[in-house]
């Protein structure tokens, strides 16, 4: 969706981050959209009693915060640098709302990008409720496995057991124990300590 037009016309700045590198709190009310360009972001949650919530990740040419920018409302989550760096394109809200309404298959195309996390989030509070540890587990390598393309073959999936802990829900010793049996019975493959699925 980005290019160096889309850049141009909304006067978008181009910033470089630093791994743990928070980019917005919660909380947070912004008036620029973000994209990220190279690295992975981490979007997380906390309790009152500090323990971290991963809501998902962001990988490279995705935005992340839109539906709080466009409704100018609060980030219901913090986004942190999680590769050792990052850059960021960031767009003040009334030129990128300008350019996509002069663009409008540009407007689609984020208009879809929005429905997509929309869906993939219900379907992440659905897998959190409903499914037992094992089918959450292999619905977030799905997910993974899907942002990147949905490759016929076994990837490392770069996620730690403690990062899939809370993005599930699951206690660290549950995702342990679970993704052992799942390499047991063939669904993944454990190399070095790494995950391939």
């Amino acid at each position: 969706m980005v290019d160096e037009k889309l850049i141009q016309e909304t006067y978008g700045e181009v910033k470089r981050c630093i791994k743990g590198e928070r980019i917005v709190c919660e909380g947070d009310c912004s008036q620029y959209f973000y994209y990220l360009i190279e690295g992975e972001l981490s979007v997380l949650n906390f309790t009152e009693e500090g323990k971290e919530f991963l809501q998902h990740k962001v990988t490279k040419d995705h935005f992340f915060g839109e539906p709080a920018v466009l409704l100018e409302k609060s980030f219901p989550g913090s986004v942190e640098v999680s590769s050792e760096k990052a850059k960021i394109l960031k767009i003040k809200r009334e030129n990128f709302l300008d350019y996509l309404l002069k663009n409008p298959e540009k407007l689609l195309d984020f208009t879809k990008s929005i429905a997509e996390k929309a869906l993939r989030g219900s379907q992440n509070l659905k897998s959190i409720v409903f499914l037992n540890p094992e089918e959450r587990i292999n619905n977030q390598l799905k997910e993974y496995k899907s942002s990147i393309g949905n490759p016929p073959e076994k990837v490392q999936i770069p996620y730690t057991r403690k990062e899939i802990s809370n993005m599930t829900g699951l206690r660290i010793e549950t995702i342990i124990r679970t993704i052992k049996k799942m390499e047991k019975e063939e669904k993944l493959i454990i190399k070095n300590g790494k995950v391939y699925f």
